[in-house]
Formats: structure tokens, sequence, C-alpha cells
């Protein structure tokens, strides 16, 4: 499929990504998206900016607007400067941003804490009791709940999400996070952007999962627009 920007809209992205035909009873549907450089380059200075482009950028706020929640590990969220996801247009609400961690080595004053659309701080009984004070002092501008005792334990995680209505979950990374859910058997579907350019930097993929056991993928679909190629590959069960 040959796409060129200007013919990036949202009924060519809704054909490319369609929505999941079948639902996991016990969690979401999880989809994870990531970009590249060619030579496995994901970020450029700390940031994933240099990696990024426009026909990217357009495929990351279409595939937030049809996701009910973003998962993040607290170190992406502040290395790319999140903040709370608005609405985008034919989106009734935003999606709710759930940020995973265990140390929550968050600056108090980030964005991603917002008295009028707080995300969800998900961690463990351990960070509960390590850091009572700061928990409470953020209490009014985020919602911290404990999955797991002494690390987020992301069944029960998603789970709790699914008992909630969030029936289609998108994880944004980092590549430490995509890791551990690609191992416990936990994500649906990748998402990969390469992008047409050599990057600088360390090549480090968007996933490292050790000794673990091969995991394998079907090409789902893929085109290409303005030099960028857009691969979508289902977790073969």
């Amino acid at each position: 499929m040959d796409m060129t920007t200007n013919l990036l809209d949202r009924s060519e992205l809704q054909l490319a990504y369609p929505r999941p035909k079948t639902i996991p009873q016990q969690r979401p549907w999880i989809r994870a998206n990531f970009a590249t450089t060619v030579n496995g380059v994901i970020q450029m200075e700390g940031r994933s900016f240099g990696v990024s482009g426009p026909p990217d950028k357009t495929v990351f706020r279409f595939l937030r607007s049809i996701s009910d929640a973003i998962l993040v590990g607290a170190l992406t969220a502040q290395a790319e400067k999140y903040a709370s996801p608005i609405p985008e247009p034919h989106s009734p609400k935003a999606p709710l941003l759930v940020v995973a961690t265990n140390s929550l080595n968050i600056e108090d004053s980030h964005k991603i804490f917002n008295e009028e659309s707080p995300p969800l701080i998900a961690t463990s009984n351990a960070t509960f009791e390590a850091y009572p004070s700061k928990i409470e002092r953020l209490s009014h501008r985020a919602r911290f709940v404990a999955f797991g005792n002494r690390s987020i334990d992301f069944p029960q995680l998603f789970s709790y999400l699914r008992s909630q209505g969030i029936t289609t979950l998108l994880c944004e990374g980092g590549p430490k996070l995509v890791s551990q859910l690609l191992i416990a058997e936990l994500v649906d579907e990748i998402c990969l952007t390469i992008s047409p350019r050599i990057g600088n930097g360390t090549p480090t993929g968007f996933t490292n999962i050790g000794s673990s056991t091969p995991i394998e993928m079907h090409l789902e679909s893929s085109f290409e627009v303005d030099g960028y190629l857009f691969c979508r590959y289902m977790i073969a069960r």
C-alpha cells in the first residue's frame, strides 16, 4: 500500500490499523508502537524526536486517538516530556495515561501530574510504603494504585484496566517495559515505523528479550509514506 502525506487521512489509517476483532476477556488488547532508524537507533540525544518525522507523528496521533489508554514507563515519560493526552479530532475523549514506575522517581513539577486530567500511576505496595508523603502530596494530581508487592504485577494491572472499561491499550515504551510485556506474552500487536535514515548513537533496537524464547510474529500489513515504512505485526500465539 502506497500513501502520500496528503493522503494519510483518518479513513486510510482506519484501514491500516483496524480495531481488533476480538478483545481478551482478562485484559485489554495491547498494541506497542515504536519508531526506529534502519540501523536500530530509537533515540538521538536522548529522545525519539530525531527518529520520527511528519508521517510517523500522524500515525502516532491516530493510534492514540483509537486507544482507551496509553501505557508508558516513568523514565520514558520524563525523557520524552510527556503530558496528559488531549482528545484528537473525531475522538470523544482523551485516552487515560498510565505511567508504570517502581521507584516513583518523577519530579513533582512534571507535566504528567494534572489535576484536570490525572493519570493513573501504576506502582507496587513497596512504593507506597517507601513514598507515602509524596503520594499524599500528589494525590489530587494523579491516581496512585499498587499492583503487586515488590514490583508491578502487569497481569493484575491489565485486569484492573479491563474491569474499568479499557479494551484497547497502546504501549509507547520504553524498551525495558515492552521487553517485559513481550516476555510475559502480554502484547498482541507491534506497530513499527522504520525511519529512512541511519541514526547516530547506539543501536539498541526497540526491545531486548535476552535469552528468552524467540517470539514469532507475522506481518499483517505495511505501507510507505515519504520514505517511512510502517509495519504492523501480529504476535503469533
